[in-house]
């Protein structure tokens, strides 16, 4: 199945946090927000957050309770024994998946009846290289939380992909790595290098996703895809090389230096989730200004080689990161601004099409 060129293309999609602590409320407003391609909700509670998600798998590392919704890990001196995790043995020592648990009971209550007009879902993971951030802000040497991140945040990756394929095996999956820590990854100052965040982070992972449930024990017919989200700028070139299919970013003029990673991602039938409502600035009553932002970002990639009907008929709309910190009715007017725009993306691509004789 082309999730692209079939029933996804011009969709709205969703990062994944929302403004709820309750899993029912929380899955609730998620496939109420995108019926045909919804998002596994995240909590609003640090220990329902992303980030929790993969550190249960690390004994003497937790999540701050009374932290930022995102997450802030607390290392207990007691239990955390860095000698354990050197830099030589964390890569081939097998670490065990944080269990479901972390994400408040949502993937549960997400899974437990398939709607009827679902054409693919998306799994939001926090990724490795945001991780490693993480763990080094704790008080991790670095070498060990390069290492660590990239053996647990694949093993979540893996186990969350298996239990939604053993409840939904005939829907294809898209899991997203949301790495907001690489935004800015380009600066002089960013602590991991290209090739580090290449083939020690985001490498390993892709990897073991690849092998694992997105390949095999599937049936025939359904397409995954392995994402990556970062909601700033970033160093789409070396991002794009690690061989993921689909990419969410801001809509907005920092992407037309990436016009050649983008073109390549589109030219192989890859997928770009457009960020175009904001979530740190107030919104408007009317989606044209960001509909102008949009088209101005395929302007801007069409002027550099990339083909402007491809372009489009591997668009997806999205917002430029979560809702968690808005409220219900803030997060639902994002979600609004997010359909109005997919459906003036669907319509202006078929409408080309035909004018072509497509």
């Amino acid at each position: 199945m082309d999730v692209v060129r079939g029933e996804l293309f011009g969709l709205a999609t969703s990062v994944g946090p929302v403004p709820f602590t309750d899993p029912l409320e929380a899955v609730d407003f998620a496939r109420r927000a995108h019926e045909r391609f919804p998002t596994v909700p995240v909590l609003a509670t640090p220990t329902a957050s992303l980030l929790a998600g993969v550190v249960g798998a690390i004994p003497g590392v937790s999540v701050d309770p009374d932290g930022p919704m995102t997450g802030a890990l607390v290392l207990d001196p007691g239990s955390f024994d860095p000698g354990s995790f050197d830099s030589g043995s964390v890569g081939s020592a097998p670490v065990d998946p944080a269990p479901v648990d972390p994400d408040g009971g949502v993937l549960e209550v997400f899974l437990s009846s398939v709607p009827s007009n679902v054409t693919a879902v998306r799994v939001p993971v926090l990724g490795p290289v945001t991780t490693a951030l993480s763990l080094r802000t704790a008080g991790v040497e670095q070498s060990v939380a390069v290492a660590l991140a990239a053996r647990v945040v694949a093993a979540r990756s893996v186990a969350l992909s298996e239990r939604i394929a053993r409840a939904w095996p005939e829907v294809p999956q898209v899991v997203v790595l949301s790495e907001p820590g690489l935004v800015g990854s380009l600066h002089p100052t960013f602590p991991f290098g290209r090739d580090q965040v290449r083939s020690a982070l985001l490498d390993p992972v892709v990897d073991a996703l690849d092998r694992g449930p997105l390949r095999t024990g599937t049936p025939a017919g359904v397409a995954h895809r392995i994402g990556l989200h970062v909601p700033g700028r970033t160093d789409w070139d070396t991002l794009v090389g690690s061989g993921v299919s689909f990419v969410s970013l801001p809509a907005d003029p920092a992407a037309g230096p990436w016009a050649a990673p983008l073109g390549r991602l589109v030219a192989a039938g890859g997928v770009i989730a457009w960020g175009a409502v904001p979530v740190d600035r107030p919104l408007g009553t009317r989606s044209d200004s960001l509909w102008q932002r949009l088209t101005a970002a395929f302007s801007l990639l069409s002027a550099d080689g990339v083909d402007p009907m491809e372009l489009r008929l591997h668009s997806l709309v999205s917002a430029t990161d979560g809702l968690a910190h808005f409220d219900p009715a803030g997060a639902g007017r994002v979600v609004d601004l997010c359909t109005d725009l997919s459906s003036r993306l669907r319509r202006q691509s078929m409408a080309a099409r035909l004018s072509l004789g497509a």
